[in-house]
Formats: C-alpha cells, sequence, structure tokens
C-alpha cells in the first residue's frame, strides 16, 4: 500500500472518530463513543505492530569490494531479527550505480535468530573511484497498511571502481622470453625448470625423479638432469603525477587517460605473469611494491584510482630517483602527461636505463590537445614540431612510443601498440 493512500485512510479514520466522540457524547449514544474506542484502539494497535518487527533487526552486506567499470556486480543483504516480522522492504544504497536506490522485499516470516538473505544485482556505471555502498534502510508495516515504519541501519563500507583497462599490444613482448611454462622464463645458471642445461652427478638431497639413467648407465655412476632457473618478466610503471600537465575535465583530461593508460599497462604486465611495480610523485610519493597476481593487481589499482595530478615533480627526477628499484634485463613503462619533455635529460635516462640491461617503453599524453585549464597553450605548429621531435629522438634509441591524444580511443591506440 502507497505511503499517500495509507495517510489517506490514517486521516479519515481519525476524522470519523472525532465525529464519532463528538456526536457520542452530545447525543448521548454510547454504541458511537464504543465504536470511536475501538477504531481508537486499532489505530494504536496498528502503530504498535508497525514499529515493533524493526526492534532488534540487523543486517549485514555480503559483496566483493572492487570492480570495473561496467561490471555486474551481485550484493547479498542477509538480516537477522529479534521478532517475527512479515513484509519487510529493504533498501539499500549502491553509491557506483546510477540507479542508488536498490529495493527488495522480504515476505518472511522473519523468524527470531533466523538470518534470510535478499540478493539484487547493480552495476557500476559511475566513473572510476571510490564510492561508498549504504546505508542500509528496512521499512514495516501494521497487517492493514496503516503506518509504516522505518530503521536506518549503518551498513556503510567502501567500493573501488577501477578504470576500464585495455590490452596494451606489444607489452609482453618486451618482459622475459618464455620458456615451455607460459609467462616464465630462464637463466643459464642451475635452478628449477623445464629447459635441461646438462648433467651433473648426484648429490644429497636431489629430487630422484631427475635422474638421467642414459648417462648413469654410461657414467656407471647416479646422474641427474640439470636445469635452468625460471625468471618472471618484470615490469615497472613509471606515472608522472605533475600538476602542470593538468587540462580538460572528467573522461576527457590528462588525469583520466595518464591513469588508465598507467591501468592498463599494470593489466596487461599482470596478465602476462610478471612481476609489477608502480611509482611516481604526487603531493606525497606514490609507490606500489613489486608483486604479481590478481590480489596484487588489485592492490595497485586501487591505489591507482586514489591518486592525483597534484605534484611538483618532473618525471624525469622520478625516474632517476627510482633508478635503484628497478631489476637490471626488466621492462620500464613511462607514462608522461606531456610531449614537452627535457630530451637531454630525458637521454641521459635512458642511457642508465640501458646500462643495467633496463628496456624502456613511453607512453607520452598530448597534455595540450585537451581544453586548456589555465594559460594558453603554445602554437599548434610548434606542438606537431615537438611531436615529431620526441618521436625521432626516442625512436632513434630503440625506445617504443606511443603519442597520446585527446581524440584518441584508448582501445584502440593501447591496442596498436607503439610507434614502430
Amino acid at each position: 500500500m502507497e505511503p499517500s493512500q495509507s495517510t489517506l485512510y490514517r486521516t479519515f479514520l481519525l476524522t470519523a472518530i472525532i465525529v464519532l466522540t463528538l456526536l457520542g457524547a452530545a447525543l448521548k449514544l454510547p454504541a458511537f463513543l464504543a465504536l470511536a474506542a475501538a477504531w481508537s484502539a486499532m489505530l494504536l494497535v496498528a502503530w504498535f505492530r508497525a514499529r515493533r518487527p524493526l526492534e532488534g533487526i540487523t543486517a549485514r552486506r555480503e559483496l566483493y569490494p572492487s570492480a570495473f567499470e561496467g561490471d555486474e556486480v551481485p550484493v547479498e543483504i542477509v538480516l537477522r531479527g529479534d521478532r517475527p516480522a512479515r513484509m519487510i522492504e529493504v533498501a539499500d544504497s549502491f553509491g557506483p550505480s546510477i540507479t542508488v536506490e536498490q529495493r527488495m522485499l522480504e515476505p518472511g516470516p522473519l523468524g527470531p535468530g533466523m538470518e534470510h538473505r535478499l540478493r539484487y544485482v547493480s552495476y557500476c556505471s559511475r566513473h572510476w573511484g571510490v564510492h561508498s555502498v549504504g546505508p542500509i534502510q528496512v521499512t514495516s508495516s501494521d497487517p492493514a497498511g496503516l503506518f509504516h515504519a522505518w530503521k536506518t541501519l549503518p551498513v556503510v563500507e567502501e567500493f573501488a571502481v577501477f578504470p576500464q583497462v585495455y590490452d596494451v599490444a606489444g607489452l609482453s613482448e618486451l618482459g622475459a622470453r618464455s620458456t615451455l611454462i607460459p609467462h616464465e622464463s630462464t637463466a643459464g645458471r642451475p635452478g628449477q625448470s623445464l629447459v635441461a642445461m646438462g648433467v651433473r652427478e648426484y648429490r644429497p638431497g636431489d629430487d630422484l625423479r631427475r635422474v638421467h639413467w642414459p648417462a648413469t648407465a654410461r657414467r656407471g655412476a647416479l646422474m641427474v638432469k640439470e636445469v635452468e632457473v625460471d625468471l618472471a618478466p618484470y615490469f615497472t610503471v613509471m606515472i608522472d603525477l605533475d600538476r602542470r600537465h593538468r587540462a580538460g575535465m572528467g573522461r576527457k583530461s590528462t588525469l583520466e587517460y595518464v591513469l588508465r593508460t598507467a591501468a592498463s599497462a599494470i593489466w596487461s604486465a599482470t596478465r602476462s605473469g610478471g612481476f609489477v611495480q608502480v611509482t611516481g610523485m604526487g603531493a606525497k610519493p606514490f609507490h606500489v611494491p613489486p608483486g604479481r597476481g590478481e590480489t596484487h593487481l588489485t592492490f595497485a589499482l586501487y591505489e591507482l584510482i586514489r591518486a592525483g595530478l597534484d605534484g611538483t615533480t618532473p618525471l624525469s627526477e622520478v625516474a632517476l630517483q627510482s633508478i635503484p628499484i628497478v631489476p637490471p634485463s626488466s621492462t620500464v613503462v613511462v607514462v608522461s602527461g606531456t610531449v614537452f619533455l627535457d630530451l637531454a635529460a630525458t637521454g641521459d635516462l635512458i642511457e642508465a636505463f640501458r646500462s643495467r640491461g633496463v628496456r624502456v617503453a613511453m607512453f607520452l599524453v598530448n597534455n595540450f590537445s585537451f581544453p586548456a585549464i589555465a594559460g594558453w597553450p603554445p602554437p599548434r605548429a610548434e606542438i606537431v614540431e615537438k611531436s615529431l621531435e620526441v618521436t625521432f629522438f626516442l625512436r632513434s634509441r630503440g625506445v617504443p612510443v606511443r603519442i597520446l591524444e585527446e581524440s584518441d580511443d584508448l582501445a584502440a591506440a593501447l591496442g596498436g601498440g607503439w610507434t614502430p
């Protein structure tokens, strides 16, 4: 029954009670007074019955605390009460969805000490970021629907919506070489792998499954196969968080393109089986230590969506300070918020990485292709000339590069890989 209808019925009954009371008193008609008293008692009981089920009722929410933009998210609400309850309506606030309020009906009976589960499915239709889910509002009414009562349960939690990510073409090829095991590689020293490097005499503690019987028969002594050590690809993603490169707004901004590109690089590197670490310098240091797997990916993306273009340290200086944490023979992916790089500093940085056997690849977001927030952008011809100069400079040093413009479709741009 709609609240407006219940209000209408309550008003009618209250008016009738007053009229019956006045008529009964004026005309001295006990029947009218008795009817008024009966209806008054009925309203009082209905008011009490509407509120009683909410006493002692509790709820908890069960959901995975993160998802990507556009993902479907199942949510379960677990109700528990101390008193019998029927026709309980539950409303939950799901911040990541445009349709924030989600309503469900629990017909009951919800017995004392019993748990009932209500389930709804929503979608992450809002922009990436940290959103709130909750509180939960529980509504009940009396059997006649004359009164409605509600109780707000402070069941509020954070929900992280990650940027939609895209495959970065060519990223896995920059990592370590593959072996018979997907996304692993080996080094030419003793270890554990599927790639054999020779045989040697048996040592105490060696796995008997590695005994090489033909060599054992030839030598007359127990011989075992020695294999190479496995290596996983190792990636370092460096993000430009310099506030001087801010431009545009919302989904068409340098912040959007820088963080979404970084998220795609992290996701693609993780999918290739590699270890991934992330570093940058905003208003405070930003660093995600190396790790691999889905749990590490979730942690890295959660930290990423909390970052902002609020730093004052140039990217070249951030990268220079990060050299000690970059392992030799690994891969560095640089995401810059501008094409106007300091070529001298960039060249020195590339040589420093190259001396350690580190491969470098770069994404450059052209901040001047977005609407300016402050100041005037350089002439278009100067921007084009600088883009060509930077591209030639990096390609001549063997650095794959891709320039991202405001008009680019990121899925196509990242899927196309770097400029050959």
